[in-house]
């Protein structure tokens, strides 16, 4: 409900979803010029609230979903490997950047997919052109300058002009006591999510 957030269209989301409007200008724009490229974007997902990202890590913990073909809860007994586990891909409620309205995965959130000829053609195009409408990927390969965190994510891209104050903010006042309750939370305190929430690629 809030006014700066807007309903993605279905043309290009095909589910109920919302993004800051100036980011989903800018990935409306970017989707535009890679059709006259025959290159088709699609938004997999975009702003989830904290229940919904919730469900998604509690489905991980508790084996709802399965992670790496494993029912976690039955595979990764000891809680701490299991958060780590998790955390390879998805953030816990809370701290993910898809909170902010600003952050989008598109076309598939599996890595096979970019390994197909349609998605490293998607992929060449957006490391090619995203930079031109404010995008980045986020969470590029690890190496010397993203030494930890998340994995690499070749569908998560970031509107920069909005996300980049977002993320400095949140790093000034990053605290690992201001988690919530919810299963596995307590796994967490056990872990250092800040190098989570910094290890990010700015594409300055």
């Amino acid at each position: 409900d809030h006014p700066y957030f807007v309903k993605i269209e279905d043309l290009y989301c095909d589910k109920n979803s919302y993004m800051l409007e100036e980011a989903y200008e800018a990935f409306v724009s970017m989707a535009e010029a890679a059709r006259l490229d025959s290159i088709q974007l699609k938004i997999i997902s975009a702003t989830r609230n904290f229940e919904y990202q919730k469900e998604l890590w509690e489905k991980k913990w508790m084996g709802q979903t399965l992670v790496d073909n494993m029912k976690l809860n039955k595979s990764l007994k000891n809680p701490l490997e299991r958060a780590r586990k998790i955390l390879e891909f998805t953030a816990p409620p809370g701290f993910t950047r898809h909170h902010w309205g600003t952050d989008i995965d598109i076309n598939s959130v599996e890595e096979e997919y970019f390994e197909t000829e349609e998605g490293i053609k998607v992929y060449e195009w957006l490391k090619s052109n995203a930079a031109k409408y404010g995008f980045c990927q986020i969470y590029t390969e690890q190496g010397v300058l993203r030494p930890s965190g998340f994995k690499e994510e070749k569908w998560h891209w970031s509107y920069l002009p909005s996300s980049e104050n977002i993320w400095k903010i949140q790093i000034q006042h990053f605290k690992n006591s201001k988690i919530f309750k919810f299963k596995g939370s307590s796994a967490l305190r056990s872990i250092n999510l800040f190098d989570y929430v910094f290890f990010t690629n700015t594409c300055n």
